[in-house]
């Protein structure tokens, strides 16, 4: 930054600036009068140091550009590196219990992967890897992440589609010019081994590459339920800091697992001890996914600040799922429940391939006009997305098994693969933003996009199905900021879900307009302790206002959704990151949440969902996590997730109800010397039985307790 701050003043013209100091004072060679007055290039390093970091955000992307959180008008959360290596956290799933307000659904439905609920609405299809649509369906890991970003509330402006309770980005490692290393080895109970390496070489003045890697294997409940993955990011940039700067990224992550589907609701309740502790699939059950992603990055910058970033990326992801869902048998109730009960065994069998390309290219710059200061953003997004789905026929009956035993004798496999359906779709967005300086203390932010989704479905059976949409988002914020360190904001966003949001059409939501949300908001952003400390509120109202229910209406070529459902969650935000000493460091949020429908069909069955939660939407969530440094060597912390009574989505008339819960979590660590750490992780300290991931058939239990050990070593 300050090698490209000091050429921009000299290529300005402005006067020369003092002499740096002898140590990083640049040889500087005399310019010919045609070149004009031109300095060296000056480059400051050091090396990132992981222990004097905070959990604040710094600067962010998820507002487009980078940016200080305090400059973006909507509740942002981010779970940075700091925070997932003390927690070692290796998921993305598990990393995100970080953030008040997601909750989980577990993998039914038709999809698989993470399935992430934000405020109550799903944000399966609103993930994001370095500002583009990650969409597809598998479970991601953190091995090349930098840090995670959760912005909450509708921001399909900024997005595009979807977004309704908000977006989660990924933001992936860059390569750095210093060439550190380090490598983090873990072993743990059931079975958890995971390496894990990060190379970073600088190999020119302006030049380094970037290299990650990681193997798991867990064993998982039961010693059964078992993950194995494989990743490896390898990133090359180049041009750091100049006029023209590119990054080339290839991402690969595999894995295949045993997956644990948990286990059926009894009594309006997860079914009791001890089915949180078996794994009632069968040894031929597996996830096998993979994510292949190729990555080119072009920053273009102009003396004057202006920036044009352009990003072409190709991704492509296979799936395949066969998995085994288990329920007590017909007519079993709490009072006759015990070991010999029968436990009836179902399939869950699919799979499918994704390709994904995207074009994006954003250009800011900064000027003046009607008297104000303006900071403008001009980008473009282009989107081909295939999705091709397969079903399975001759699936083999899974024998039922008893409560006790479990058995998990494999069965053969007589299924036979065929084509089901493909979807294809294209996106065209083009958008807006421009943040005017009202008056020295107050700013406000316009926004506006304009997108067309067209979506191109084929069936097995039936004629193919087809629709187009074009749309406008808006999204609108004002900021009052009276020092640096205070920053007060309301805001006004838009969002809307198209009927072929994740891949599918049938002959009625292929006649069905997309939904529309608001969202609005004010806050409050605190900057404490000299900047080591920030503090956020906020409070929300989030509404989707013209849902699809279940009443059709007739329309030229079918039946259509009336769009005539509607439900909002209001929600009350509090949060905390950063260091109250240069020993004590702090993460902690809670939010409190009311999800209500206030519209549904004419039906009685509909009717009878008006003024209920809608699922997934707990009144209180809660989190907490913070460390001591006691000496030079010795660091302890630990933590707690503390979530209220939850139910799965979708089912807003079921009694079904998962308990609160509050698990703990606990960190030693002993630095060895400057290069050799030991990190010890204790998580679920008491041995909670809690449900963390829900759905309409069935319950997953977390994890039992369970230790980790961690040598760091960095050369």
């Amino acid at each position: 930054m300050l090698a490209v701050s000091i050429s921009s003043w000299a290529q300005d013209g402005a006067a020369r600036p003092e002499p740096l100091a002898p140590a990083t004072k640049a040889s500087t060679p005399e310019p010919s009068a045609s070149e004009g007055p031109t300095l060296g290039t000056v480059t400051v390093q050091a090396k990132r140091d992981r222990n004097a970091q905070t959990y604040q955000s710094g600067l962010v992307s998820a507002g487009k550009v980078p940016m200080a959180a305090r400059d973006i008008p909507q509740s942002l959360t981010v779970v940075n590196d700091k925070l997932l290596h003390d927690q070692g956290k290796d998921t993305v799933k598990d990393a995100l219990q970080n953030v008040p307000g997601i909750t989980f659904e577990a993998g039914e439905g038709g999809r698989i992967g993470d399935n992430i609920r934000l405020r109550g609405f799903s944000v399966s299809g609103d993930i994001y890897l370095d500002g583009l649509r990650d969409i597809a369906q598998y479970n991601r890991d953190t091995f090349n992440l930098d840090r995670i970003e959760v912005l909450r509330g509708s921001a399909s402006m900024l997005f595009g589609r979807g977004s309704t309770g908000g977006i989660v980005n990924q933001v992936s490692k860059l390569p750095r010019l210093i060439s550190e290393h380090e490598i983090n080895s873990t072993v743990g109970t059931d079975g958890y081994v995971r390496l894990g390496g990060d190379f970073n070489l600088k190999t020119d003045a302006d030049a380094a590459l970037r290299v990650n890697a990681m193997n798991t294997d867990w064993n998982g409940r039961a010693g059964m339920a078992q993950t194995h993955r494989k990743g490896l990011a390898v990133d090359y940039r180049f041009g750091i800091g100049s006029a023209n700067e590119f990054l080339i990224s290839l991402y690969h992550l595999e894995y295949k697992d045993k997956p644990d589907m948990g286990f059926g609701w009894l009594g309006d309740r997860p079914a009791p001890a001890p089915t949180n502790e078996k794994w009632y699939g069968v040894n031929s059950d597996y996830q096998q996914d993979s994510a292949d992603i190729a990555t080119l990055t072009h920053t273009h910058r102009w003396v004057d600040g202006s920036s044009l970033k352009t990003t072409l990326r190709d991704g492509s992801y296979q799936r395949d799922l066969w998995a085994t869902t288990a329920r007590p048998a017909t007519g079993t109730t709490l009072d006759n429940f015990g070991p010999n009960t029968v436990v009836t065994r179902g399939n869950q069998a699919r799979a499918g391939n994704e390709h994904h390309s995207f074009a994006q290219t954003d250009y800011t710059t900064r000027g003046q006009g009607l008297g104000m200061n303006h900071d403008l953003l001009l980008g473009g997004e282009y989107a081909l997305e295939r999705s091709i789905r397969y079903s399975y026929s001759g699936i083999p009956a899974k024998p039922a098994t008893t409560v006790q035993l479990a058995d998990n004798t494999a069965v053969n496999d007589t299924r036979v693969k065929a084509w089901a359906n493909e979807f294809s779709a294209t996106t065209l967005g083009l958008y807006v933003q421009d943040t005017l300086q009202l008056a020295p203390l107050w700013k406000l932010v316009l926004g506006l996009r304009l997108d067309n989704f067209a979506g191109y479905y084929q069936r097995a059976t039936g004629g193919p199905l087809a629709r187009t949409d074009t749309l406008w988002s808006k999204r609108a914020g004002l900021l009052y900021q009276p020092t640096e360190e205070v920053s007060y904001y309301a805001a006004y966003g838009t969002s809307f879900n198209t009927s072929g949001d994740l891949y599918q059409y049938d002959p009625t939501t292929a006649n069905t307009p997309p939904e529309s949300a608001t969202n609005v908001e004010i806050g409050a952003k605190w900057e404490l302790n000299h900047g080591d400390l920030s503090l956020r509120t906020a409070l929300a109202r989030t509404d989707k206002y013209n849902e699809r229910s279940t009443d059709i209406e007739t329309v030229p070529g079918g039946n259509s959704f009336l769009l005539s459902g509607q439900r909002h969650t209001d929600s009350l935000e509090f949060e905390v990151a950063g260091r109250f000493t240069p020993q004590w460091d702090i993460f902690a949020g809670i939010v409190f949440m009311r999800g209500v429908i206030d519209q549904a069909g004419s039906s009685a069955a509909s009717q009878l969902t008006v003024g209920q939660n809608p699922g997934l939407t707990p009144d209180r969530q809660a989190t907490l996590w913070t460390t001591y440094k006691l000496d030079s060597r010795w660091r302890l912390g630990g933590g707690i997730t503390a979530v209220s009574e939850n139910k799965p989505a979708n089912a807003e008339t079921s009694t079904n109800r998962a308990p609160g819960y509050v698990k703990a979590d606990a960190l030693l660590e002993y630095q060895w010397d400057a290069r050799n750490q030991l990190k010890f992780n204790l998580d679920n300290l008491g041995d909670t039985i809690y449900y963390s991931s829900l759905y309409r058939g069935f319950a997953v239990p977390g994890p039992a307790r369970s230790l980790r050990v961690t040598w760091s070593v960095k050369f």
